[in-house]
């Protein structure tokens, strides 16, 4: 197989980037401690911020409204991993970013907004659009509790 052949080096062809590109070679052949482009560079952290609070009140009344039995206390365990790998991996993402300075304050996003595939869109309607569903079900859930208490 291919993949055993990586401790050869004459398994494969050598490529001389100098040869290749060499208006870029000197830039890319030493070790880069440049970080990444900025991830989202049109939202502010404190929508961030918002999205997780949402959805970690999400977790809290389904614990605290259907937890009542180990099977479902271990689901909500599960769901829990689940939405906090969610957020894990766009938070390596951010990690990357170079400056976060250039991101908006939270005014200057309600204020201006950003661009989307099909136009622009105002600040607080993107915020609205991030959190109206898990806000909602937030209230969903509760109702579901108080209705499961009652009867």
């Amino acid at each position: 197989m291919r993949h055993e052949e990586l401790h050869n080096n004459d398994a494969f062809d050598v490529v001389d980037l100098a040869e290749v590109w060499p208006e870029r070679a000197a830039e890319l052949e030493g070790p880069s401690d440049r970080k990444g482009a900025p991830a989202v560079p049109d939202m502010p952290a404190a929508a961030g911020v918002m999205i997780v609070a949402v959805y970690a009140a999400l977790m809290g009344a389904f614990a605290l409204t259907l937890a009542h039995d180990g099977h479902v206390g271990f689901v909500i365990l599960i769901a829990a991993f689940f939405v906090a790998m969610f957020f894990a991996v766009p938070l390596v993402f951010l990690r990357t970013e170079n400056d976060r300075s250039s991101r908006p304050s939270l005014a200057a996003f309600l204020e201006g907004g950003f661009d989307t595939a099909t136009g622009r869109i105002s600040g607080g309607s993107a915020l609205v659009q991030m959190l109206i569903v898990p806000s909602l079900l937030v209230l969903a859930i509760i109702a579901i509790g108080l209705i499961n208490l009652i009867i």
